[in-house]
């Protein structure tokens, strides 16, 4: 009695013991990108439903701990016109600029002190 195996259509055999998946796995570019697939795939709805949650907070007037009546960009009207969101919005700014550049220059500092201190 002789056993036959006939090849199916669609099948692909494995060349030099490897099959076409571990083929695939072994090319590091694939490997990286499949690496970074579930964190992306996990993060990315829970961003998106973030901001998605924010933009319809921002249409709303919602005093706080009550429901929110739909004002549309009356919000972003009535913010545009009003001289203290201005000046707000440029505090925030020179804050951010100031605190990034101390944060750059303190970090270059430790990073020489510590280079010059450490023996050779």
């Amino acid at each position: 009695m002789t056993v036959v195996s006939h090849r199916l259509p669609g099948v692909r055999r494995a060349v030099n013991g490897r099959t076409p998946l571990k083929a695939l796995l072994d090319r590091e570019a694939v490997f990286s990108w499949l690496l970074m697939a579930l964190p992306f795939v996990s993060r990315v709805p829970g961003r998106v439903s973030a901001c998605a949650y924010g933009l319809l907070l921002s249409l709303q007037d919602r005093p706080v701990a009550q429901t929110g009546t739909f004002v549309g960009f009356q919000n972003f009207v009535v913010n545009f016109n009003d001289p203290v969101f201005w000046q707000v919005a440029v505090n925030t700014f020179v804050y951010t600029g100031v605190a990034t550049f101390l944060k750059m220059v303190g970090g270059l500092c430790l990073a020489v002190a510590m280079r010059s201190a450490l023996p050779r």
